[in-house]
């Protein structure tokens, strides 16, 4: 499994790539900009990414624009295949903001802090097994 990992806080993405090392390789884009680029790349290679794990609160391009452009992106260019998986995370839960990332395209939400229990019963609701 490939997962993108898209946090701005060094100490999430360290904990959350340490939770997903059972599962495969993740890469980590501190910003959306630098998100948009690899998710492209990543496609660009022949080797997309299984599952995007995006913050929404991000400095410049927040979590809920990048998952626009990538959705807008995979109605361009790949029709044939199945949208990437986006787990939306965040610490907000309210109803707006949960209601918003779904709207946007997201497939989960997932509520920080990070929970090695509760994000392997994500996984494996996902079809990944580590």
């Amino acid at each position: 499994m490939k997962c993108l990992i898209v946090e701005d806080n060094r100490q999430s993405y360290e904990l959350l790539q340490k939770m997903l090392e059972a599962y495969g390789f993740s890469d980590i884009a501190e910003n959306g900009f630098e998100a948009f680029d690899l998710f492209k790349q990543a496609h660009a290679d022949g080797e997309p990414y299984d599952v995007i794990f995006l913050d929404i609160i991000m400095p410049d391009l927040d979590g809920h624009e990048v998952l626009r452009k990538i959705r807008n992106w995979e109605k361009q260019n790949i029709q044939d295949d199945p949208p990437v998986q986006v787990v939306m995370a965040s610490s907000k839960s309210d109803t707006d903001t949960i209601l918003s990332s779904y709207d946007d395209g997201c497939q989960h939400f997932f509520m920080k802090p990070y929970d090695k229990g509760e994000l392997d019963e994500l996984m494996e609701k996902m079809g990944f097994t580590s």
